[in-house]
């Protein structure tokens, strides 16, 4: 008796314990764009997705705990002007408990999730959204495949 006593209390804490929430950044940033790039957008009355927050930063308004996973959106941007093709990406930075492209609880990767492209302008943007269950986890795109790809290279190449 004593004995289920003690495992039900257990139980009984486990269920009522707090779960502390998963820390991210929450922030919008983009890869620097040239100034002829920006005159050229411009023209083409193409507007860049609005930067916000800071990104290094783990406290205050720059982070977030509303979620269960982190999220960062990329969007690669590459338009033909002149007859130059110029490319750069934007992101968002933020907390996520569903996918907003499907409300599906997301795993801990990357989903490309389609092209707009416009064929009077010669201007494509691309979606990939990216989740991880990590704290500030969001902070950068996973390297672990790019490292493994080149660990495989070296051995091919020495061994």
């Amino acid at each position: 008796m004593e004995k289920l006593l003690l495992i039900s209390l257990i139980i009984l804490m486990t269920a009522t314990s707090s779960v502390s929430s998963i820390k991210c950044h929450q922030c919008g940033g983009a890869e620097k764009i040239p100034g002829f790039a920006k005159s050229a957008l411009n023209k083409l009355n193409i507007s860049i997705d609005s930067l916000f927050g800071d990104c290094k930063k783990t406290s205050g308004s720059d982070m977030c705990s509303n979620g269960t996973f982190c999220l960062k959106r990329a969007k690669v941007y590459q338009i033909g002007y002149s007859g130059v093709n110029l490319k750069w990406t934007t992101y968002t930075k933020g907390c996520a408990t569903l996918r907003e492209d499907n409300n599906q609880i997301p795993t801990n990767q990357c989903y490309e999730l389609g092209q707009v492209s416009n064929s009077t302008s010669g201007y494509t943007a691309k979606r990939v959204d990216c989740y991880c269950q990590k704290d500030f986890c969001n902070s950068a795109m996973s390297q672990g495949p790019m490292i493994s790809a080149a660990m495989v290279l070296l051995v091919k190449i020495f061994v």
